[in-house]
């Protein structure tokens, strides 16, 4: 007897049974109305660009490596389609289309909607004062061909001679949550975009100046001028962040007795200037001393206004930025920014902010489902790549959502039923 090959219609199986669920109380509750308000002058003949842009959104949450992979990854799963309310996804080519089509004035409209959305779901806008607020803010090199608009060479870690655009990003760690994104040409110095990006910020949270002053803007170097610390200061925030200057840092170790460096572990240590310089507000500042790899002696300046802060202390307080840094590493990993690249700026900077909706989805996925379960502590790239890829089954009859069954042999299938629940009943469609 022979083997039979067939093509079967898909009926109620899908490839992502979370993702499924998951845009089933998005699309239902109108999650994603703030994106009918952006305008691309393009034609709209199977689907409207609000659905094309939910679209993008869904292929980053599903892991695709780029919007091409959306045809063979999503395209087919009809079942995750109807789930978020669309009977099909839109064609890869129609998804670029839809990023092509974008402008100054596009972009402009979807910071908005990204603005608004936050602006509903943002936990940072419930924020207990009575702890600080910290906020961490980085100049972040994405690579990409000379031609491109905006390519420019500047710095990009590990790499020389390179061209690429720059990616100013606003994240509150706590919460995992990205406040702001901007691009920049790839030679734009990260010190002049401080104060646009807190202002922009100011914009968004609306804080009031007795919730300034508990929020900590935290920086690297290269944008802890004395321009921007003053600034900062004189804004009634508290500050943060690493002096801009390393020949100052050298010289005001050199003032630091031996006996005066206070160790944080076998290879770093930290100690107060004496004579440190007078900036708007009571500052300390403090020299870092570290050991390299090859053994060599680094120096940097920590200024802070975090006055009744144990000195001592205030190294791992400025050491929880490296969240950010994890939480990028984790959206290039998870959300695979870097290789998501358009020629064209405004292209970019559109697909920027769609990942970002798609990262602050992942955040908000923590208290919507994932309390007290393991995949609370997970990072983008496992979210996507192994929680909300779960197989199972979906029926949805008269738009409303009858039945959801994982695959029993899934090792996450288990503790995926009770999260799965939970989200359903955060939305009230339980």
């Amino acid at each position: 007897m022979s083997t039979r090959v067939l093509v079967l219609p898909q009926r109620s199986e899908t490839s992502f049974a979370p993702l499924a669920v998951l845009g089933y109380c998005l699309t239902r509750t109108d999650f994603f109305a703030p994106l009918r308000e952006v305008n691309l002058h393009m034609k709209a003949v199977q689907h409207q660009p609000d659905q094309k842009l939910q679209d993008i959104i869904v292929s980053i949450l599903a892991a695709c490596t780029s919007i091409k992979q959306s045809d063979l990854r999503l395209r087919p799963d009809v079942v995750l389609s109807a789930a978020w309310g669309r009977d099909q996804f839109a064609q890869q080519s129609t998804l670029a289309d839809t990023l092509d089509a974008f402008t100054a004035q596009s972009v402009n409209q979807l910071h908005r909607a990204t603005q608004s959305v936050y602006v509903q779901h943002g936990q940072v806008l419930h924020h207990d004062f009575a702890q600080w607020l910290m906020l961490d803010t980085d100049l972040t090199g994405l690579p990409i061909s000379r031609r491109a608009e905006a390519s420019e060479k500047g710095y990009f870690s590990g790499a020389r001679n390179t061209y690429g655009r720059q990616l100013v990003r606003v994240s509150a760690p706590i919460y995992h949550e990205t406040l702001l994104s901007l691009l920049y040409p790839g030679s734009q110095n990260g010190s002049t975009t401080f104060k646009t990006s807190v202002r922009a910020v100011q914009n968004l949270l609306q804080l009031t100046r007795a919730q300034r002053q508990r929020t900590v803007w935290r920086t690297d170097g290269g944008l802890g001028t004395d321009e921007n610390i003053n600034w900062a200061l004189a804004h009634d925030y508290q500050v943060m962040m690493k002096g801009y200057n390393g020949k100052r840092a050298t010289a005001f170790a050199r003032q630091i007795a031996d006996t005066d460096w206070y160790p944080l572990r076998a290879d770093r240590w930290v100690a107060v200037v004496p004579k440190a310089p007078r900036y708007a507000r009571r500052t300390q500042t403090l020299v870092l001393r570290w050991l390299t790899d090859s053994k060599q002696l680094q120096h940097a300046t920590l200024v802070h206004s975090l006055l009744d802060q144990d000195w001592h202390t205030v190294p791992n307080l400025y050491d929880g930025r490296g969240a950010m840094e994890t939480e990028i590493k984790a959206d290039k990993a998870g959300l695979l920014i870097p290789k998501r690249r358009k020629k064209r700026a405004a292209a970019q900077e559109a697909l920027i902010l769609l990942s970002d909706w798609a990262h602050n989805i992942l955040a908000w996925s923590r208290h919507w489902m994932f309390t007290d379960s393991r995949f609370v502590h997970f990072g983008p790239a496992a979210l996507v790549n192994d929680v909300l890829c779960l197989p199972g089954e979906i029926v949805i009859k008269g738009d409303q959502l009858q039945m959801v069954a994982l695959r029993e042999s899934h090792p996450y299938a288990l503790e995926m039923t009770t999260c799965l629940v939970k989200l359903l009943e955060k939305f009230e469609l339980a």
